[in-house]
């Protein structure tokens, strides 16, 4: 399984793909929107986590578009902001995770 992280907190990218290399994924991390967007048009993941708040943008803002990019990538939206669950889900995203991350939360929207 592929997995692309696009998260601007570092400490997440690396915890959360060191989780995900244990369960045997190949991961790769972007900390911004442009570096993201790069890497899910070139490397064609599986799975994508999207952070919300990056440095150059909105992750809401872009998910439609991805979506529309690759419509067989799962896409995993990220938050601190929990209000935003229901729009994530409108605009495309497969699930929507609720930051603080749990293991058991990442590994259920694996499945």
């Amino acid at each position: 399984m592929k997995v692309l992280i696009v998260d601007d907190e570092e400490d997440l990218c690396l915890l959360l793909g060191s989780f995900l290399r244990r369960k045997q994924a190949d991961v790769s991390y972007a900390n911004n929107l442009t570096e993201g967007l790069e890497q899910f048009q070139s490397g064609h993941p599986d799975v994508v986590f999207l952070d919300n708040n990056l440095p150059d943008g909105i992750g809401l803002d872009v998910l439609p578009d991805w979506r529309r990019r690759h419509p067989d990538s799962r896409i995993v939206m990220i938050s601190a902001m929990s209000n935003l669950r229901e729009k994530a889900l409108a605009s495309g995203a497969d699930a929507f995770l609720e930051k603080p991350l749990s293991f058991h939360s990442v590994e259920a929207v694996l499945r």
